[in-house]
């Protein structure tokens, strides 16, 4: 369905088409005129706008990305309002996100391992200053074009304040399907939540499937909360059994249980990729085929080779004095 926002612009931005939708946000692909150049650019839609708690949450979070420099997380271009609209600029992503890789089989392990150790160290970056991510997803796991990672959308992040008021008021602030316990319960977040939820993006990526999965919002809400982890080696049972135990502490119940860090979670899994068989050993050789024989011959046909050899010099010696013969003849009439 097309947006009203098509073909407006902002400021100098001129959108073209929109790219991303959620989180009471959209993100659509411009043109920045004065730069020449094409970028993200992430907006409040009006109704939003007008409404204060929103405005400041995504004000918040301009300030927010503003302050945030490290190389895997998305930097911030610009912000500002134009026509009662907040909008966010950012660097434009063209190597889609990590939803895009998720397919219907697992992903490689050597490809997980690529890309969680740079949004670990990213992750790790933002909890040193005291900011929570609350969001993460796999779709808020991008690449650019030449394959490098980052980390993205911090507007549910959380500076450590003891609750929001927007999940105060019953609106529940994140993706459910990601969201640890103590998010589901409304309670105050630690740096912790984040590693749940990134437990529960690697235990999709390697499985292929999410841990917690229900018909309604409230029944995944459910699962999060009381339901055991499920055992990835139903899903992968090649995977190394050292690895299930990562996913599960990444996924423990208790924050106090998890990874104290996400740096820390990564050299858990990495760890526990050292004995795997990441490179694929080639398929071993076919056997050579066995010598075959020089063809023999037989009894009977040896006898009938020896019975021909006679008649076979006769046969050259008659043609020999035939030639002669007629060469002969030949001379004599031209004399």
């Amino acid at each position: 369905m097309k947006s009203d926002l098509i073909g407006t612009t902002l400021d100098q931005y001129f959108l073209l088409s929109r790219i991303g939708l959620g989180g009471g946000s959209e993100v659509y692909r411009a043109h920045d005129a004065e730069n020449d150049r094409f970028v993200a650019l992430k907006v409040l839609p009006r109704h939003l706008a007008e409404q204060d708690e929103y405005r400041r949450r995504f004000l918040r979070e301009a300030q927010m990305a503003a302050g945030l420099e490290h190389p895997h997380i998305l930097p911030l271009l610009d912000y500002g309002e134009a026509a009662g609209i907040p909008y966010l600029v950012m660097r434009l992503m063209e190597g889609g996100t990590l939803k895009d890789f998720i397919p219907e089989s697992p992903l490689p392990l050597p490809f997980v391992a690529r890309v969680l150790a740079p949004i670990a160290d990213a992750l790790d970056y933002a909890h040193r200053r005291g900011m929570i991510h609350r969001d993460l997803k796999p779709e808020n796991i991008l690449f650019d074009v030449d394959g490098t990672v980052y980390l993205g959308d911090f507007g549910a992040a959380d500076y450590g304040e003891s609750t929001l008021s927007l999940a105060s008021a019953g609106e529940f602030v994140g993706t459910v399907a990601y969201s640890s316990p103590e998010q589901c319960r409304g309670e105050p977040l630690t740096p912790s939540a984040d590693i749940y939820s990134l437990g529960v993006i690697l235990f999709e990526v390697i499985t292929g499937r999410q841990p917690f999965t229900g018909p309604t919002p409230l029944a995944v809400m459910h699962q999060h909360l009381s339901a055991p982890t499920p055992n990835p080696l139903d899903d992968r049972p090649d995977l190394p059994p050292a690895l299930v135990d990562v996913l599960r502490m990444a996924l423990a119940k208790e924050p106090s249980n998890r990874y104290r860090s996400a740096g820390a979670l990564n050299s858990a899994f990495q760890r526990a990729l050292s004995d795997y068989p990441l490179v694929v050993e080639p398929a071993p050789p076919k056997p050579a085929a066995p010598p075959q024989p020089e063809p023999t011959l037989t009894a009977t046909e040896h006898s009938l080779s020896s019975a021909r050899e006679p008649f076979r010099f006769w046969l050259l010696s008659v043609m020999i004095v035939a030639v002669v013969i007629v060469a002969l003849l030949a001379l004599a009439l031209t004399q």
